[in-house]
């Protein structure tokens, strides 16, 4: 049930959705749960708490550790929405943020809150064309980039953003213009502007008062792959109650020990959002930040020095230390391995033996020696202290989940969107090694037009669901259903316990001209579990007669560049010892024309995976090796590594093409 007063905090509404950020939304408030709040009240209740506790960790340009508590934290906050406010960002515009997650992100989106605006956060990667389109399509008022080449896109295109009052660059060395032509300002400028007016308080503090929590405070402009990103709008209740409900289910909450997290992820991406900056400022957590090079490799450093007690990681990352994990297993002795892999054995059949088995634990004398063996491997990938383990954002595969599990490393599993204001579901205990978990508290999940085998498309209901599309008020109704529900475009099934498997998007069914309906991941999972020197396998066949396959080799990566390298992993070399092949490079195996023995090799894992493939049609018949693994420089992987389907199709047509010629009459 829930009531029909108008909660506190909040604006009389007439409809859960909006597309406007001048119209708040009804809340779905069930009996019992939290009651509104916003954003600020949130931070001011950590400060209450938490003041002197460190906030946000970063490093200068010497490489230092640099420090802000929460007090410190806030007042920077309230300076830099003061500074905003006088450069003109007004009441219900937005703020642009184009940067690399940081503490300077942190306090412009929470300044931007204050000063009674919105966040709209702009991947690094976005063309000039992608920055003009969010900044025009959520009247940015105000903008923040981090570096020369960031404000140079937005230069590019402020003659057409007449509401663009000011851009705000936080990290040297600066242009000539900035500082001097009007407009163009340095974090620095921003801050002694904050400060100089005392008038700026009385209007900062009138704007404060004027926040609801059934407003929108952040937009999140969703990476589609069809036309310009949409804006999903998430209200201060979205994404408070999402961090909330996450941390209802954490274990080891203790006021007299903080919390560390490590921030790495793009922040207008909802993952970042949820578990770095809203759990964050509710735990009340230290926030490390990780270097723009993070995702090329440097990542491990700032983990190690962190230590964090959570961590969320896109499945990428995890096969990355999963890799690292391979490689250091390849350097010990043989009876070093040996105990190794015993201890690896008896902790998964530990953890194996006790799912659904509560009553009747095994005899964990095994585990408890085998956790002592793995611990310093666990230690050395910096996630020792961790109590909390998460990953989502893409798909993942069930070995991935198992090769840590022997590592007593429990991996959680999440499912959600951006529309979701992150999680729907979590696999909290690993139960249900194979699945996303069970639904969250509050949130209501079911499935439409199930067919014969139960699958049917996922859609929620709760709290957390968005308020809807910026200006688009036709795509926000296309999503929902006539009584509330949100169809998220993925297809799923539960199991006798209620746990949510996920085993298509609909935008991604691959329908071949014989009418099939198949799901790419599954069967690109299959491959990669049979041929563990391959790094990304790529299913192609919609609207053809038979399945195909792209594939490419594990490769290292440039830690400058980010791009693929031609030295091969270690999980190559030893796949292409076991072909009594001598090559260590990628080049050696392609020269004049792929080798035999490894094309072979490959086949045979194909044959493996199709013996398994539950129909004649979901069988691949042909593939090709890649020259370089995918990479984000390389443009098949996305800002949060997550594979960019259209953009293979596009780049690798021409090899694609040459599966089918001849094929059709």
């Amino acid at each position: 049930m829930m009531s029909t007063d108008i909660p506190k905090n909040c604006k009389q509404a007439s409809s859960f959705r909006s597309t406007s950020l001048f119209d708040p939304v009804k809340l779905r408030i069930g009996n019992g749960e939290n009651q509104p709040i916003t954003i600020p009240q949130i931070f001011e209740e950590t400060l209450n708490k938490y003041g002197d506790r460190p906030a946000l960790k970063s490093q200068d340009r010497d490489k230092n550790w640099v420090s802000q508590t929460y007090k410190e934290y806030w007042n920077n906050t309230r300076l830099i929405a003061k500074g905003l406010i006088k450069l003109g960002l007004k009441q219900r515009t937005s703020c642009g943020i184009l940067s690399f997650s940081s503490p300077e992100w942190f306090i412009t989106q929470m300044a931007a809150i204050f000063a009674g605006g919105v966040s709209a956060g702009i991947y690094l990667t976005n063309s000039a064309e992608t920055v003009y389109h969010i900044l025009h399509t959520s009247n940015a008022t105000c903008c923040v980039v981090d570096n020369s080449a960031q404000m140079a896109k937005v230069k590019s295109v402020r003659h057409r953003l007449p509401q663009l009052k000011s851009v705000i660059q936080t990290e040297a060395p600066f242009e000539d213009f900035i500082d001097s032509e009007e407009g163009y300002y340095s974090w620095s400028a921003l801050k002694k502007i904050g400060g100089s007016d005392p008038n700026l308080e009385e209007e900062l503090q009138k704007r404060l008062d004027s926040i609801v929590a059934n407003e929108c405070a952040t937009l999140i402009f969703t990476s589609g792959t069809v036309g310009m990103p949409k804006g999903v709008m998430l209200s201060h209740d979205n994404l408070i109650t999402s961090a909330k409900i996450i941390i209802d289910g954490l274990n080891d909450i203790t006021s007299d020990h903080q919390d560390v997290l490590v921030s790495y992820l793009p922040m207008n991406h909802v993952s970042g959002q949820i578990f770095d900056f809203f759990m964050g400022l509710i735990l009340g957590s230290c926030v490390y930040f990780a270097d723009r090079n993070a995702l090329k490799g440097s990542l491990l450093d700032t983990v190690l020095e962190a230590q964090p007690t959570r961590f969320f990681g896109v499945p990428r990352i995890f096969e990355k230390m999963q890799e690292k994990l391979v490689t250091e297993e390849q350097k010990i002795s043989w009876m070093s391995k040996l105990a190794l892999r015993t201890a690896r054995r008896r902790i998964s059949n530990y953890i194996l033996a006790s799912m659904g088995n509560e009553n009747k634990k095994p005899n964990s004398l095994g585990y408890w020696v085998g956790a002592k063996v793995t611990g310093k491997y666990i230690m050395a990938l910096g996630l020792g202290k961790c109590k909390n383990i998460f990953m989502g954002a893409a798909p993942s595969a069930l070995e991935l989940k198992k090769f840590f599990m022997s590592f007593d490393m429990k991996l959680s599993e999440m499912y959600g969107l951006s529309e979701t204001s992150g999680p729907i579901s979590v696999c909290w205990n690993l139960d249900g090694l194979e699945s996303c978990g069970k639904a969250m508290s509050g949130v209501e999940v079911r499935l439409a037009n199930e067919d014969e085998r139960g699958h049917g498309e996922v859609c929620t209901r709760s709290r957390l669901v968005f308020m809807g599309y910026l200006h688009e008020p036709e795509k926000t109704k296309e999503t929902f259903s006539e009584d509330g529900w949100f169809h998220t475009g993925d297809i799923g099934y539960f199991d006798a316990n209620q746990h949510l498997y996920i085993s298509a998007r609909l935008k991604e069914l691959i329908v071949t001209s014989g009418g099939e309906n198949i799901p790419p991941i599954q069967i690109e999972q299959l491959v990669k579990h049979e041929l563990p020197g391959l790094s990304n396998t790529f299913l192609v066949g919609d609207r053809r007669k038979f399945l195909t396959m792209l594939v490419t080799i594990k490769t290292d990566i440039d830690p400058k560049s980010g791009k693929p390298g031609d030295n091969l992993q270690p999980e190559s070399i030893e796949w292409m010892k076991s072909l009594a092949l001598p090559y260590v490079k990628l080049s050696q195996i392609l020269k004049a024309g792929p080798c035999p023995k490894v094309l072979q090799s490959i086949q045979e894992g194909i044959d493996r995976a199709n013996a398994k493939a539950i129909s004649n049609a979901q069988r691949v018949q042909k593939f090709s090796i890649l020259p370089h693994d995918f990479s984000i420089p390389t443009g098949e992987l996305g800002p949060t590594l997550k594979l960019r389907r259209n953009i293979v199709l596009e780049k690798y047509a021409d090899v694609i093409e040459d599966f089918y010629k001849n094929t059709y009459k």
